[in-house]
């Protein structure tokens, strides 16, 4: 007999398939595949003659060249019924080793998605349902991931000990896109921008600006983007943004938290006494509301703000309307159509100075207070030498800020058209509260001659008041010589 395996059927047995080895009394089919990963066995016992022994199973497996991965415990149990004269139909006495492929070429990310959970006062965790971003911020220099190579895989082994190669993996049909860099190892991906890792149409890239075709919602959520955003809706209360290099909103913004290194640009903000702005770069906008704001940059409304409170490193201008209602700190001026309003509503201005050595002197004042008061309570001299110290440091720290010079100082205000009453100015070390109304264009800046303020015919922000009282001085100087 050879090995090779043709079916073959008798008239008065099952039809089991496979090689028949036929004796006087049974007949045993032989059935193995063309892999060659398994054998099974039928056992067919006859009336006449003797059943098959252990040793005859032996030998005709190994006829079939049946050398390895044989079942043993399955191998005595067929044996044992075959001697006992019991039919058997298909029963696994061998099996070999199938290869196992090797695994496509693939990307193993690196990055996670980041939860936002909150625990509450009762030590229970809760989610943000504001919060829904659904991308991943990442920064330039960060890994992205790894580029897995395919494997070659395990060779299998079939029962008659032969090996059974195994398939190669795939090579992998993504496409590294913008942004994205391979290591000199040819394996670590590196974001080469900093924005949100993208991963589309068998693509994967880092995109620096992140475009909103709506409103922000509950479907967008929240957005906390390492790039620029660009939202073509309005942004709904509650759902707060932060741009690291830049915020562009076609419509309104509500009672949000706004934040960005770089320029923020929207329509309009009703902050409703919540909202907030936080900006490093230069704030445009048609209407500012109710919002309090801190800006490094110029703070250009077209129509109006009111009841606002805004610190700004650069000017604050409104171009067509007022600026009435709530407390305005700009380093390099500020100039509207009207300041105050018709109604005379309480309006703080105060021009040429950094608001945050305006704070630091508030806090140095009300140290250097208490300083003071506990002089007068202490009962002990070294206590009163000591206090005395720090009260001369707090004094000669509050003259080095209000000496310090700053090249984008301007202290100078503007009104265009008219200076409503109630409105407080303070340029330089001048602080006025108007209690007639003023009509025309005017500038206001110190009177350093004479004190208090000059009224001016109105020039723009970029003539500086240092300058235009520097010409008065001159004069006035001129003036007194013989």
């Amino acid at each position: 007999m050879t090995d090779q395996l043709e079916p073959a059927h008798s008239g008065d047995t099952p039809a089991v398939g496979g090689s028949e080895i036929k004796k006087l009394g049974y007949s045993l089919y032989l059935r193995i595949p063309d892999d060659r990963l398994e054998c099974r066995c039928s056992y067919i016992p006859r009336n006449l003659g003797s059943m098959m022994t252990r040793d005859e199973l032996s030998a005709f497996l190994n006829q079939y060249n049946v050398r390895e991965g044989i079942d043993q415990h399955a191998f005595d149990e067929f044996t044992v019924k075959a001697a006992a004269g019991q039919q058997q139909i298909d029963m696994l006495l061998a099996f070999g080793t199938p290869p196992v492929n090797g695994d496509d070429e693939c990307i193993s990310l690196s990055l996670q998605p980041s939860v936002v959970v909150d625990e509450g006062d009762d030590g229970e965790t809760s989610i943000d349902m504001h919060i829904v971003q659904t991308f991943i911020n990442v920064s330039s220099g960060d890994e992205i991931g790894r580029i897995i190579p395919a494997g070659l895989g395990t060779p299998g082994r079939n029962i008659m000990g032969l090996p059974i190669p195994a398939q190669p993996g795939k090579p992998m049909h993504v496409t590294i896109g913008k942004n994205i860099i391979v290591g000199e190892d040819g394996i670590a991906l590196v974001a080469s921008a900093t924005g949100r890792f993208c991963q589309a149409a068998g693509e994967i890239s880092v995109e620096e600006e992140y475009l909103v075709k709506g409103d922000v919602n509950f479907r967008i959520g929240s957005i906390n983007f390492k790039g620029v955003v660009e939202v073509r809706g309005d942004v709904l209360d509650n759902f707060d943004i932060t741009a690291t290099k830049g915020l562009k909103v076609s419509g309104n913004i509500g009672v949000c938290k706004i934040i960005s290194d770089g320029d923020i640009s929207f329509c309009g903000m009703d902050g409703q006494g919540k909202g907030t702005i936080v900006c490093g770069g230069t704030l445009q906008a048609n209407f500012i509301h109710d919002v309090v704001v801190e800006c490094a940059g110029d703070v250009i409304v077209g129509v109006e703000i009111h009841d606002c409170t805004i610190r700004s490193l650069g000017k604050i201008v409104v171009d067509k309307g007022a600026i009435s209602g709530g407390t305005y700190i700009a380093l390099g001026g500020i100039e509207a159509k009207k300041l105050g309003s018709a109604s005379s509503q309480h309006t703080k201005l105060h021009a040429g100075v950094d608001y945050r050595d305006l704070e630091e002197m508030e806090q140095l004042s009300v140290e250097l207070a208490e300083t003071q008061s506990k002089i007068k309570l202490t009962q002990t001299l070294s206590e009163i030498i000591e206090y005395r110290k720090k009260g001369a440091e707090l004094t000669d720290r509050i003259m080095a800020i209000r000496g310090k010079a700053d090249d984008a100082a301007n202290a100078k205000i503007n009104a265009k058209t008219v200076l409503y009453e109630n409105v407080q100015l303070t340029v330089g070390g001048v602080t006025e509260t108007i209690n007639e109304q003023k009509d025309g264009a005017h500038s206001m800046i110190e009177n350093s001659i004479e004190g208090g303020f000059r009224y001016l015919s109105m020039t723009g922000l970029n003539v500086k008041a240092s300058d235009i009282e520097m010409a008065f001085v001159r004069e006035h100087k001129m003036s007194f010589r013989p």
